[in-house]
């Protein structure tokens, strides 16, 4: 597995032998089971996966006490662990707790409910807890679930754009840098806060958090500067299921288009299984300032195709180049 090494721009923090691709956790044990989550988490780091992706609010709380049950000990000073705070979860005892294994096999049977599943979990959660007492509060909780002294990267998750500015919570994040308890704060929100960080940004933000996927990579144009003063970190690559078939689809329009060059379109064969990560994975770390991406990366046939896809991509700079512009022009845009 490919990895780098981050230096923040102020040149205080290091983070060594960060991997390229990260897992996100957002789905363990919430959609996947305890066994499921801790057979992703194994796969991932036995592949050389070094960078995990938790928040507070994960697994209706539980998922930040899965990561440290699993990377207690010698494994965490291998790892870089990125958490986040201001969406609370609901209470994680009770009889919702106990219907979530009954919610899984269901799923498994009827997939065409998982938005109303989804749904379901998002009302269990309260966003826009931004305060500094719950700042502390909720950190305190990360670290004692995570079995850590400290966390890599703390990112606020999904903050209004005033939020990012303002002094109490840029104080106290500046306290828990300082202390040593985080190794480098931030931001996770979608494109229009994020747009706000890029612009102007407070030294001490020093990581960004966004989606990126083929179909909404408008903030590609502003990536590149960005990167000079933030670690970027690009999330939900693929945009879910509805993201993966529209991929697949306007990919097979391409190859049958005389207008896209023989050579490229004889490099998009549907039959290849390994086509859409390498085009998803590399377009998005591709010559954009993208430091890590971070799909969700459950089933072990995914991990695989992923770390390949990195590792040995088909395509040229200049041809993925081609494609992105032929996604921005040809299919309408997907934010999540």
């Amino acid at each position: 597995m490919r990895v780098i090494d981050i230096n923040s721009p102020t040149g205080t923090t290091r983070l060594k032998n960060v991997s390229v691709i990260g897992l996100g956790c957002a789905a363990m044990l919430g959609r996947a089971g305890r066994r499921e989550s801790l057979a992703a988490l194994g796969a991932a780091y036995d592949a050389g996966i070094t960078f995990f992706d938790a928040a507070r609010s994960y697994g209706y709380g539980a998922c930040e006490g899965l990561l440290g049950d699993f990377f207690a000990g010698e494994r965490r000073n291998k790892v870089v662990l990125c958490t986040k705070f201001g969406i609370l979860p609901g209470s994680p005892g009770g009889w919702k707790n106990r219907v979530k294994p009954l919610a899984r096999a269901v799923l498994k049977v009827v997939p065409q409910l998982r938005s109303a599943v989804r749904k379901h979990a998002s009302d269990q959660l309260t966003p826009g807890q931004f305060s500094v007492e719950l700042l502390r509060s909720s950190f305190e909780t990360s670290l004692r679930e995570l079995k850590t002294d400290y966390v890599d990267i703390l990112l606020m998750h999904n903050p209004p754009a005033g939020v990012v500015r303002r002094e109490d919570m840029l104080e106290e994040l500046h306290r828990l840098v300082d202390s040593g308890k985080v190794r480098m704060a931030g931001v996770s929100a979608d494109g229009d806060v994020i747009r706000t960080v890029f612009a102007k940004h407070s030294p001490i933000l020093q990581a960004a958090q966004f989606p990126m996927n083929p179909f909404s990579m408008d903030l590609a144009s502003q990536t590149s500067d960005a990167a000079k003063s933030l670690t970027l970190i690009a999330n939900h690559p693929f945009g879910g299921a509805e993201g993966i078939a529209r991929c697949r689809n306007l990919i097979d329009r391409l190859r049958m288009d005389p207008s896209v060059p023989h050579s490229l379109r004889e490099k998009l064969n549907a039959r290849d299984e390994g086509l859409l990560p390498e085009f998803v994975l590399n377009s998005i770390i591709q010559d954009t300032g993208v430091t890590v991406v971070i799909p969700s990366m459950l089933r072990p046939a995914h991990l695989k195709s992923n770390i390949g896809a990195v590792e040995r991509c088909r395509f040229s700079p200049s041809e993925l180049q081609l494609i992105r512009k032929l996604f921005a022009v040809r299919g309408p845009s997907l934010t999540t």
